[in-house]
């Protein structure tokens, strides 16, 4: 694997490098100005109203993430008929979902009391409905935005893409500190964070006609494509589920059993924790396209030599960033908060060895998802992390400690590890 100044994926790591930066604003950066500025109550229900909508990311049953797969892989074969209509597919199916989202959303903000089913402690029901549907709206646009992220994909100008999302992210982030630091409401805030997607999607399209001249064509509409795509689709699907499983329904369950301030403490601990695996998903997320090609263009040697190094970029970057933050991170996490919540050491620990396993299966697993053979991968994903929730359940049930509740996913994790790293040496007949 090349790394030279015009190699595709050193381009792709350094834009990813930028978004590593704009994600230590949103997730370390933001968060005592939240704390400040909001206090814990009223940002415990923003992680709670965010943790439920992100269900809403997997609407999409994983046809984005699909398509820009084949996308690649009909590139690479210059099948550029199928590239527009696997486009004018994506359009489609995320417009029909979302239309069918936004009104299942009102309805149910209309017919339930928010407030009660989501045991928020400041929003008031009109506010935290609103909240709720502007949150799931600005997940749509940022669908919208990503359809032809696969067009920069397939013509290895991935980092112009990240380039785009992270600018229009960094503008997020911005929108918010201002806010923040204005007293802003939260009702306000909501609308105008929803600003950048859309500004994205004109300019992404605009962009990628430079590349690939797509328009929209009814006529592209090719659903028996769709039924090709269903079963690959439904694979990706149990990845924001058994993510939505892990992070969105750990915090609910803290929330529940250990209280409004457990939630801020497990919640942060956490962010700090997996800012390690941002960082790493850089050469996981420029592996991704290039391997995408490789297997369009059936080229095992290169199939190899990505999977290599993906795996040992991950092994050595964690163990240097846990050593970092097993003698930092408590320093760290108290200048961060600005001594507000209360640093548990045993439960930094407990996230590091979670976050070992976790970034060793996820940099295994780009060889079965970039190539959409990753059916029974996220199947196992959704069970275990199903199961590891429900140990997870047992141990707060009974209020026995915090840091056991994250031990409980190393279940999930250990089986991912052997899993992947096995189909990804089969897939690539190698050896370990």
């Amino acid at each position: 694997m090349k790394f030279s100044l015009n190699s595709p994926i050193r381009r792709t790591i350094i834009a990813n490098l930028f978004g590593v930066s704009v994600n230590l604003l949103n997730q370390i950066v933001l968060v005592p100005f939240y704390l400040v500025c909001w206090g814990t109550s009223l940002y415990a229900d923003w992680i709670v109203i965010s943790a439920f909508t992100v269900f809403f990311s997997m609407s999409d049953i994983g046809l984005n993430n699909v398509i820009q797969n084949q996308f690649s892989m009909k590139y690479a074969e210059n099948n550029l008929s199928e590239c527009n209509k696997l486009l004018s597919v994506n359009i489609t199916i995320v417009s029909i979902i979302f239309t069918l989202s936004l009104i299942g959303c009102l309805f149910y903000t209309y017919s339930f009391d928010i407030v009660d089913q989501m045991e928020l402690h400041v929003l008031n029901r009109r506010e935290a409905s609103f909240v709720f549907t502007m949150l799931m709206i600005q997940i749509f646009t940022g669908m919208y935005s990503g359809i032809e992220s696969a067009i920069f994909k397939a013509t290895r100008h991935t980092d112009k893409a990240v380039y785009f999302d992270q600018f229009a992210r960094l503008i997020h982030v911005g929108i918010i500190f201002v806010c923040l630091l204005t007293k802003v409401h939260i009702t306000i805030m909501v609308v105008l964070i929803c600003i950048p997607n859309i500004v994205l999607i004109y300019l992404k399209h605009r962009n990628g006609r430079k590349y690939f001249r797509y328009n929209f064509k009814f006529s592209d509409i090719d659903f028996s494509l769709v039924k090709q795509l269903i079963i690959p689709s439904v694979g990706f699907l149990s990845f924001p589920l058994g993510n939505a499983i892990i992070l969105q329904g750990y915090t609910l369950l803290v929330n529940k059993f250990f209280g409004v301030e457990s939630v801020v403490l497990f919640n942060t601990t956490r962010t700090m924790c997996n800012f390690a695996k941002t960082l790493l998903s850089t050469v996981q997320q420029s592996v991704w396209p290039e391997y995408s090609i490789a297997y369009g263009k059936k080229d095992l040697a290169r199939m190899r030599l990505l999977h290599r190094k993906t795996l040992k970029t991950a092994i050595w970057g964690i163990t240097v960033i846990a050593i970092g933050l097993l003698i930092l991170g408590p320093y760290i996490y108290t200048i961060w908060t600005h001594g507000q919540v209360e640093f548990d050491y045993k439960l930094m620990i407990a996230f590091l060895v979670i976050l070992f396993f976790d970034n060793l299966w996820i940099s295994s697993s780009v060889t079965l998802m970039a190539t959409n053979n990753h059916m029974y991968l996220g199947l196992c994903f959704v069970l275990s992390a199903g199961a590891s929730l429900a140990i997870a359940y047992s141990i707060a049930y009974y209020y026995i400690s915090l840091s056991l509740v994250v031990y409980s996913m190393l279940f999930m994790h250990l089986l991912m590890t052997v899993y992947t790293i096995n189909k990804g040496l089969k897939l690539t007949k190698d050896r370990l």
